[in-house]
């Protein structure tokens, strides 16, 4: 039998570049791609996965934030066979569909691979029963090319599965969260070829929806019903890909207009065009009013009025040089605030309710350090100390009330 020297022994720099190696072609970067997001040169990250050069502690740190891995999976050995070690299947399927994504793409998905994990581990280290995957309320629809009368009742059906009639849906993230969807913020790019937000089923944790947080925020309630629509209608896929540049795609397409029908309902539209006592929109103030109503935005609203045939003059009207928030605040109305979102995003807007909540029990309890909890919510100690310091001084008020 033949045994391993201790001088034959790869040295710790050499193993640690290999663990660097493996966990970069896992994530789907090239070493261009990589270093280019690093802000270092690909030599440099070619002699860190060689173990030629030595390696930094905030470097290891920014890789795994890079590659979506614990900065401890970087000191695991190597094993024998060096393959990556076995992962979920829905790690699987997201890493191998961002490997068609540019930079900004691979880079958030990594980064939502690692917030699922930690997600999973606030679950297991304060002792929460998983959720589970629900069972799908509708059957699996094929790509097929429906018309707009046939999409328009889907997105009926789905309004009477969570009983929503025909009111507006103004809070389309947090209906989600009291759904049981995991809502997750995500930067996946600038560009109009990056994706717009994904879905897929977590065996344990349930259906998760991601939007683009790089895009504009008002687009958020648009890109969260379009996801909607691939949890009801397309959930026996592993994981799916918006971009706003694939409509011609059947799913994508059958999903946009689902959106749309789903949060302007074409009885709520109707029941909307009675109360101002009009039929058809002639001005883009009409327009205003409808939007505002429904929470959507000015162009998602001359979009469906037009798909229904409820606009009563050329859409010249409505888009040429028209300033949709300046006819808002002639009308009355304050700033939406899908108009001037905050940013970044704060952890209740771009995090599940429950990832945020499992987060201060688990600092509450002593489970985790304050340090770690920030961590995973994205936001320093001192903004964490904080949140803690107003809640404290809330509660206390409340006992003199």
């Amino acid at each position: 039998m033949f045994v391993l020297n201790s001088l034959d022994r790869p040295s710790p720099e050499i193993r640690l570049g290999e663990r660097i190696r493996l966990a970069r072609e896992m994530a789907g970067f090239t070493q261009s791609e990589a270093a280019q997001s690093l802000g270092i040169t690909a030599a440099a990250l070619s002699q860190y996965e060689s173990g030629k050069r030595r390696i930094e502690a905030l470097t290891v740190d920014r890789l795994a934030r890079l590659y979506g891995v614990p900065v401890t999976y970087f000191f695991v050995e190597v094993s024998t066979s060096d393959q990556p070690p076995m992962q979920p299947d829905w790690e699987t399927a997201l890493r191998t569909l961002a490997n068609h994504l540019a930079i900004a793409g691979k880079t958030g998905i990594a980064k939502l691979i690692q917030q699922i994990h930690n997600f999973e581990e606030l679950y297991q280290l304060t002792a929460t029963p998983f959720p589970g995957k629900p069972h799908p309320p509708f059957a699996a629809l094929g790509k097929e090319n429906f018309t707009d009368y046939e999409v328009a009742e889907f997105a009926q059906k789905a309004r009477r599965y969570y009983n929503l009639g025909i009111a507006p849906l103004l809070n389309v993230k947090g209906f989600l969260d009291a759904q049981g969807y995991q809502v997750f913020a995500i930067a996946l790019g600038l560009e109009k070829t990056d994706i717009s937000g994904l879905f897929f089923l977590h065996p344990q944790l349930g259906p998760v929806v991601v939007f683009n947080e790089n895009q504009a925020y008002i687009r958020s309630q648009i890109t969260l019903c379009h996801e909607i629509a691939h949890h009801l209608f397309h959930w026996d896929r592993p994981a799916i890909l918006c971009r706003d540049s694939a409509r011609a795609d059947l799913l994508e397409d059958f999903a946009n207009r689902f959106a749309s029908y789903f949060l302007i309902p074409p009885e709520g539209l109707q029941e909307r065009l009675e109360v101002m006592g009009i039929k058809t929109v002639k001005h883009p103030e009409q327009a205003t009013h409808i939007a505002r109503y429904f929470g959507v935005s000015y162009q998602a609203t001359i979009y469906r009025l037009e798909a229904d045939r409820k606009l009563g003059a050329p859409i010249e009207t409505f888009t040429d040089n028209v300033k949709p928030m300046a006819i808002a605040k002639s009308l009355g109305y304050g700033p939406s605030p899908y108009q001037f979102g905050v940013r970044p995003l704060p952890p209740e807007e771009r995090l599940p309710r429950i990832f945020v909540e499992l987060s201060y029990r688990a600092l509450t309890q002593e489970i985790l350090s304050l340090r770690r909890v920030a961590e995973i919510l994205g936001i320093s100690d001192l903004e964490l100390e904080d949140r803690l310091y107003e809640e404290e001084v809330a509660d206390s008020a409340e006992v003199y009330v």
